[in-house]
Parts: C-alpha cells; structure tokens; sequence
C-alpha cells in the first residue's frame, strides 16, 4: 500500500489535531547547515539562535519522526538506520542550548523514549509524547505570525535543497523532502485559522502552492532513486517569501 495514499493523511490529520499556540522570532533559515550549527558561545553564554532556525529545527525533528512511524507502519528499512534517532544525533545537538535557555523542556528524553521503540503501542504513545514536546516548545518559543510564516518559507527552501536538480534523487534525501514538506503544510493548515486576516490569507495561498507540490511529488514509498524536476519547488520560494512578508 502506497505511504502517500494510506499512512500519510493519517499521520498528518493526527498531527494536526494536536493543540498549538501562537509562536516567535526573527530572521528566517535558508541553508541546512546553519540550522545544523554548533551554539557559539560568547563571553562564556551560549549564542541566541534566531527563533526561525529554532522553529526550522523542530520541524525537521518533527519529519525525521513522521518518517519513523512510516517506515515502522509500512514495515520498510531505512539503510541508515531508525528515522527515530536521527533528531538526537543530528538537529537537537545544534539547536538544544539554546531552546533550554528559552525556558524549552528538555526534547532529549521523549526522543529517547521513541528510540527505545517496543510494541506498536509504546511506539504509537512514544510518538504522541514526542510531537506533543515539539508542539509545546514552539508554544513557549511564543514567536509571531510572520516569523511562523519565514519558518514556513525556510522549510520549503531545505525540501528544495533535498532534490537533485540535476537528475533522479537519491531515495533517502527524496523521503527526507516529502516528510519535511508534510510537516510544513501542517503548520501553514493552522495558520490558515489565524485570527488576523492578512495572515489566515496568507497561509491559505501559500498552503495552495504547497498543494500542488506535495500532488505532484512521486509516491516515496519507492525502491530507487526519485525522478522529481525541482523546478515547481523553485519558482514558487520567491512567491512564498513575498507572502510570508
């Protein structure tokens, strides 16, 4: 059975019902390895990451766990190992301090929860607990509509940088793409429901361009390389970053 056709909207319309409150910040991220950074320390404090590089980090946690549960429900094996432990070994080490310091429970233990793994249950709970730490961080993040929207556009940028323009995408990096535009769709949903206007309108057009990505993206439940022309993620970057102000 095809991940985009079953596993997917579930997962998605699961993650989506879970609470989220407003959240704030700055400048947004455009390349993976300044998300990835180490902290700089100055004068013996830990640097403050821009809350957009916090928010971007989070998500890219939060498609590393959809993939997880995909490839545990579809019964796949990533060659690289669980999707589950790659938040701990790769994104939070970059980002941790700093969300510690914003006052930000620690997401190391609900992580290492979901590594543990066990039976589809103590999974299935592992993961709610995880995504609902996410979800609470951003709430304390506390940034604003617009810097919810820059986190948006960065996400997008990352899947970008994901696809080979050149050719077929290796199938790791595609997978990586379609979870991290699947949870950046989630978070422009509920923008759409905001309460000013300009920003519901905002999320809603750029949610219709996203749309049309994610339908025209290949099924990435394959066994091989992707053929995937980035262009459409391209051309439509610029328009979302006019959007999202």
């Amino acid at each position: 059975m095809s991940l985009v056709s079953c596993t997917a909207p579930l997962l998605l319309a699961s993650v989506m019902a879970l609470p989220f409150a407003d959240i704030a910040g700055a400048q947004a991220l455009y390349t993976e390895p300044l998300l990835l950074a180490e902290p700089v320390e100055v004068e013996g404090e830990v640097r403050n990451l821009d809350t957009v590089v916090l928010l971007t980090g989070m998500a890219k946690i939060e498609s590393d766990l959809q993939l997880g549960l995909l490839f545990l429900t579809d019964g796949m094996v990533s060659a690289e190992g669980s999707h589950f432990s790659r938040p701990r070994a790769e994104t939070l080490p970059g980002i941790k301090d700093a969300l510690n310091k914003a006052g930000v429970a620690d997401l190391e233990p609900v992580l290492k929860a979901l590594e543990a793994g066990g039976d589809s249950v103590a999974v299935e709970a592992a993961y709610k607990d995880a995504v609902g730490a996410i979800i609470m961080a951003r709430s304390v993040l506390q940034p604003t509509a617009q810097d919810r929207l820059r986190s948006i556009v960065a996400q997008v940028r990352l899947v970008a940088g994901k696809i080979n323009p050149a050719g077929p995408t290796e199938l790791e990096s595609y997978q990586e793409a379609w979870a991290m535009l699947l949870v950046a769709r989630g978070e422009i949903d509920l923008l759409g429901r905001d309460a000013d206007p300009v920003v519901a309108n905002a999320a809603q057009r750029i949610g219709l361009i996203v749309d049309e990505i994610i339908l025209s993206m290949p099924d990435p439940n394959a066994t091989g390389s992707v053929a995937f022309d980035p262009g459409l993620i391209q051309q439509t970057i610029m328009q979302m970053a006019v959007l999202a102000g």
